[in-house]
């Protein structure tokens, strides 16, 4: 599958060499701007902190603790009955005495788990989430490369229409300024007029519709790059057309479903979400623990003396019932995996039919450029006969409006099949997996170079 870069090799080779061009600025622009990127990467840090967050559940826990308590112990009877002693007092029958104290404790708990069948399916569910995030924001710079040519050539196809739209209402109305020239010196009928004038005021809206897509693509490429968008560069007539290859769309679509980048983020995090299973099982199932302990309190000689306590031993926790909250997140944590996997297919789907959606897009790219390339030659020539045709009475004025019409509009399709070539171009490799900054480099070389 890896040949398809040389394909795109070639059309760096072919290509004028313009150096850094405006796709490939814009491009540098979004990698730092675009927030849709942005939201991706830290979702990707936010991400991966599950498998430390796993991995601190079989390393030791150590807590300390202190406190300061006022104490109050009664005595019925003792050595310090009978006498008073420093901060008791006797009561007024003389057989008990209440004896007041602070005690003052230091401590240090640490536990090390041995076994725990919900930290190792933690674990293991961690790793596959780590996995899918990666995957994930491979997948959203792939996705940024094309977003930035897909804005890019909604630019200059809404230029190129402009640019037609506008040629097209000039042209109907030089033809409609001769109209009533003839009609004025007798020549022309007034019918001839009047077609003309059909046309022509056919082509207001459109200019006007042209104007508005024009502003729409600069704001959705403002909206990838931060920055207003003022002029770009413009494709080149001819640009080369090569076939994907290999030629079979199904060898691309095998490729799709191995490495496409959201392919392969659905399908760990099913795999996650089937460990979850583990996790929520995990919770009911006994733990084992190495536990340890040191205390030191610090309280007057009456109320027991200071004290040192140490320990260690092995604890063992088996939660036998809770309510019955573990079946039911384990039937939760199923549920969710079923969906997991249901929606690993939606997306695999999804990835094949736009694999062969754009390998077709390619193939049939080709043929559709070069029938608009000589559907604009031919009408162009249709043009020019039907002029001589009016000017020596054999034609009729609406024949020549008819064919004008004809050339411009085989102009916008012309225009429009080379942006939707690069397009599915670019949309193979990105199914594929393998979209890199080199492919960009590529389409951007075949720019016409910015003025200074």
């Amino acid at each position: 599958m890896s040949r398809f870069s040389l394909v795109l090799g070639v059309l760096v080779l072919t290509a004028h060499s313009a150096g850094a061009n405006d796709l490939k600025e814009f491009y540098e622009l979004a990698l730092t701007r675009d927030t849709t990127l942005q939201v991706a990467h830290f979702q990707r840090d936010a991400l991966i902190e599950a498998r430390p967050q796993a991995i601190a559940q079989w390393l030791p826990q150590i807590s300390a603790n202190a406190s300061a308590v006022r104490e109050r112990a009664g005595f019925d009877s003792g050595p310090a009955l009978g006498s008073q002693a420093a901060d008791c007092a006797i009561s007024s029958t003389a057989t008990s005495q209440r004896c007041y104290g602070t005690a003052h404790s230091l401590g240090l708990n640490m536990s090390q788990t041995l076994w725990s069948f919900q930290s190792f399916s933690q674990l293991k569910e961690a790793n596959f989430q780590v996995a899918a995030a990666e995957a994930s924001y491979q997948g959203a710079q792939q996705s940024l490369l094309l977003r930035v040519a897909q804005a890019y050539f909604g630019i200059l196809s809404a230029a190129d229409q402009l640019a037609t739209n506008t040629a097209e209402r000039e042209a109907f109305s030089t033809l409609l300024n001769q109209a009533k020239s003839r009609q004025q010196t007798g020549v022309g009928p007034r019918s001839d007029v009047d077609q003309a004038q059909a046309f022509y005021d056919a082509t207001e809206q459109s200019v006007i519709d042209a104007r508005n897509a024009l502003d729409d693509a600069n704001l959705a490429l403002t909206e990838i790059v931060g920055q207003h968008v003022e002029r770009v560069a413009p494709l080149q007539d001819d640009i080369p057309l090569l076939s994907p290859e290999p030629a079979s769309a199904d060898d691309w679509v095998t490729s799709a479903r191995l490495d496409n980048f959201d392919v392969r983020t659905a399908q760990l995090n099913m795999e996650a979400a089937s460990r979850d299973i583990s996790v929520q099982r995990g919770r009911g199932l006994p733990t084992i623990s190495l536990t340890g302990s040191g205390s030191k309190i610090t309280q007057d000689a009456l109320l027991g003396g200071n004290q040192t306590l140490d320990t260690v031993g092995v604890s063992f926790n088996w939660p036998l019932f809770q309510g019955g909250a573990i079946a039911s997140a384990v039937r939760q944590s199923r549920a969710l995996f079923r969906q997991s996997q249901v929606n690993y297919e939606a997306i695999q789907r999804d990835t094949e039919r736009q694999t062969r959606a754009a390998f077709r897009g390619i193939v049939s790219g080709i043929q559709r450029i070069r029938a608009a390339r000589r559907a604009v030659e031919s009408s162009q020539r249709a043009v020019e006969a039907m002029r001589r045709n009016v000017e020596f009475g054999t034609g009729t004025e609406f024949e020549l409006l008819d064919a004008q019409n004809n050339y411009y509009t085989a102009r916008r399709t012309y225009s429009q099949t080379r942006y939707d070539y690069l397009t599915n171009v670019l949309t193979l490799k990105q199914q594929a997996g393998r979209l890199t900054e080199q492919d960009l480099i590529a389409i951007d070389n075949l720019l016409i170079e910015s003025a200074a």
